[in-house]
């Protein structure tokens, strides 16, 4: 095996720091839907009975605690994301670099558990 030159050093760096980016918006995007849940959520508890005389407004705050899950899985996406970031960084300095799927298979559970649970209040919620 040849060594490697500055180039493909370069793009392996590079490539990190682009998947590192592209987490970073991922996370961003999670909490950005948890604050719009849970912004929601607030906003028809508030308004005046009068705006829902023919809908009835959810009395739980089950969105909020859905809002709030996907604002803390956000936030945990970017934190594991670094995290990951910096582990990788210390593996092709060291030449040993192993793929691991350990972080992707975390957020992706975390996020259909949430999505699940918010499908099924949606269906709860639709029939009443």
């Amino acid at each position: 095996m040849s060594p490697k030159n500055d180039q493909e050093i370069m793009n392996e760096y590079l490539s990190n720091e682009r998947t590192l980016l592209a987490w970073l918006r991922t996370g961003i995007g999670i909490m950005v839907f948890g604050f719009v849940a849970v912004k929601f959520s607030l906003f028809l508890q508030q308004l005046p009975v009068e705006y829902l005389a023919e809908t009835v407004a959810p009395q739980s705050n089950y969105t909020i605690y859905l809002g709030i899950g996907l604002l803390i899985t956000g936030a945990l996406t970017i934190l594991l994301s670094y995290l990951r970031y910096k582990h990788t960084i210390k593996l092709l300095k060291d030449g040993k670099y192993q793929y691991s799927t350990a972080t992707l298979t975390f957020i992706t559970m975390l996020l259909f558990v949430l999505s699940i649970s918010l499908i099924a209040y949606l269906i709860i919620a639709a029939n009443k």
